[in-house]
């Protein structure tokens, strides 16, 4: 019992130690103290951008995951200019830029220059594309290694998310193969709510283990959903258990719902399981 009050101290020193600091997320947690599991959630864009951080800290969420689409940081109530106020507002966020092949050069300058804004260490890139044709995952191989090269060299750490059968780009193990062999630095996000199976879980996971990851639920009979976790199909004990056994990262919750207590129940369902193995 002794060992579990002081580890549950340390989580919660170390969440406030990083609510102190600017918004960014740490690489690496204090020489001589053990890496902990991190724990957001994607910041629900229509809503006040005051009360999800106020939601965040109430339940003990380390940060907020922003999103990034067309040249814009998404958030209707977040106050222009946008990365001034998350700046201002002192609250961790990690950005999750959704791009098109073309967006890499359209907008990888001006992203660049956000997260340094932001002092920003580290980068989620959500790939997609519209029309793919047979070329489409060399040409997205070659665009991400050039970002994570730039972005490298500026101290940023690109992670790269798998997608699901709705665009189906990055999506089958080969396809991450290509990308990973093309660009070693870049890591790996794993959006568990994209799999088809479990065997297209390890199949993923052979090619390269997740350093951080997406967290929701699903129905295995859907192409693509974000539930609640425990209102679909997946065994996340089994994942934990089974899978990404180990696990040591950001955990980040993509639950679609304006269901506060859906997305407290989520945390603590995979806060327990993460604690238990």
């Amino acid at each position: 019992m002794l060992e579990l009050y002081v580890l549950k101290e340390t989580r919660t020193v170390l969440r406030r130690e990083r609510r102190s600091n600017p918004p960014y997320l740490a690489d690496n947690v204090k020489e001589g103290l053990m890496e902990m599991v991190e724990y957001g959630r994607s910041n629900r864009w229509y809503n006040d951008y005051d009360s999800e951080i106020e939601f965040c800290k109430k339940h003990g969420f380390d940060f907020l995951q922003v999103w990034y689409k067309g040249g814009t940081l998404q958030g209707d109530k977040i106050a222009e200019p946008k990365e001034k106020t998350i700046l201002e507002k002192g609250f961790p966020i990690i950005i999750h830029a959704l791009f098109e092949i073309e967006d890499y050069d359209k907008y990888r300058e001006d992203l660049l220059r956000i997260l340094k804004y932001l002092h920003h260490k580290e980068v989620i890139i959500h790939p997609v594309c519209h029309p793919l044709q047979s070329d489409s995952i060399f040409k997205l191989a070659e665009c991400n290694k050039q970002l994570t090269e730039l972005f490298y060299n500026n101290g940023i750490t690109v992670y790269i998310e798998n997608n699901s059968k709705l665009d189906p780009i990055n999506y089958l193990p080969n396809e991450l193969k290509i990308i990973f062999d093309c660009s070693p630095k870049t890591e790996f996000l794993l959006d568990i709510a994209h799999i088809d199976s479990y065997e297209h879980l390890q199949k993923i996971i052979d090619v390269r283990f997740p350093k951080c990851l997406h967290v929701s639920d699903k129905h295995f009979s859907v192409i693509h959903e974000h539930l609640p976790i425990g209102q679909g199909d997946l065994d996340f004990q089994k994942i934990f258990n089974n899978y990404i056994k180990g696990y040591n990262g950001k955990i980040i919750f993509e639950v679609v719902t304006d269901v506060d207590d859906e997305i407290i129940n989520s945390k603590e369902i995979i806060q327990t399981i993460v604690n238990q193995v």
